[in-house]
């Protein structure tokens, strides 16, 4: 990673196209060439790929950010709680398919994830667990590759041959770890496709786009047949401000991107991320609706009490004799 901050440094022209689109940046006012020569900002960046996108040579403040913070501490939380992950759900049953809920969905979407687990039950297990970006970002990189090869062998046991996420996170993360294994990803989406279980919201509903999809917007198009008359808002707003654990430090910035959204909110706003969902909840944001939810008839609001229904969660479905 070390090599990462040199290869920006020297590559970067100094263009400013990745200042232009990245709120972190215009504040400190540098480019990602200074950005990585500057380590005392590392958990300032929000992981949103916004310089990425921008940038006409590729070069992506998110890993400058995580070759920064493998030199610093402040991540045992993260460290205690993803590395294994302490609410994980797992088991040995034999499944082709798995469905990967990640940790977020369950922690916020408990009444859809049983939901998903009983509708699916007898054709696929479920995993309940964290792919391990939260530890990659936090730069944990060690506990990010003992995590990976824990799943990896978790997956390979059941006979794993594609894995269907809820989490786009975890859709985009595992499409660019699990190759090797021979191991397809999807998304629940493409699920519900193949089972024929296209469920239509007629609501002209107002969608906000979660980082990892900006890019492709490849999890959006899989979406549209199921939201036909959904339009993507909030184009201005960088990211809901939970990104790469940079709220706390940088809480103006956070607090922007939220007052951003309040304001350009017209009846509803529709995600796709269970974060994304937390965090505008978090900041009494009102109509949040997670596609996922809606399609599948549950239409559960978003449930900040995260522990409490990870702890439930846990031993779902694994005490059957």
């Amino acid at each position: 990673m070390k090599e990462y901050l040199n290869k920006v440094a020297d590559e970067c022209i100094h263009c400013s196209a990745c200042t232009k689109k990245c709120s972190f940046l215009t504040k400190y006012e540098i480019d990602l060439g200074e950005f990585a020569k500057n380590p005392s900002l590392a958990k300032s960046c929000f992981m949103c790929d916004s310089c990425l996108r921008a940038c006409p040579l590729d070069l992506d403040g998110a890993e400058v950010a995580i070759a920064h913070r493998e030199d610093l501490g402040g991540y045992g939380a993260v460290k205690f709680m993803k590395s294994p992950y302490k609410f994980r759900n797992n088991s040995k049953i034999k499944s082709k398919d798995v469905l990967m809920f990640g940790c977020a969905f369950p922690g916020h979407y408990p009444e859809t994830t049983k939901y998903l687990i009983d509708l699916f039950e007898g054709k696929m297990d479920f995993s309940i667990d964290c792919c391990g970006k939260p530890l990659e970002d936090s730069g944990l990189i060690s506990d990010f590759e003992k995590n990976l090869e824990r799943l990896k062998k978790i997956y390979k046991e059941k006979g794993v041959e594609r894995i269907v996420t809820m989490c786009p996170n975890c859709f985009y993360f595992f499409k660019g770890h699990m190759d090797k294994l021979n191991i397809e990803v999807i998304s629940i989406y493409q699920k519900l496709q193949e089972e024929n279980l296209l469920n239509v919201i007629d609501d002209e509903a107002e969608i906000f786009m979660p980082c990892p999809d900006k890019r492709t917007n490849e999890l959006l198009k899989q979406i549209k047949p199921f939201v036909p008359n959904g339009k993507v808002k909030f184009r201005k707003v960088m990211c809901c401000g939970m990104g790469g654990g940079a709220k706390s430090k940088e809480k103006d910035l956070a607090d922007e991107m939220m007052n951003k959204v309040k304001s350009e909110i017209k009846d509803n706003i529709y995600t796709y991320c269970a974060s994304c969902s937390a965090s505008f909840g978090k900041s009494n944001v009102k109509n949040v609706k997670h596609i996922l939810s809606e399609i599948l008839g549950v239409k559960e609001k978003v449930d900040l009490n995260y522990f409490k229904n990870a702890l439930k969660l846990k031993f779902y479905k694994r005490n059957r004799k």
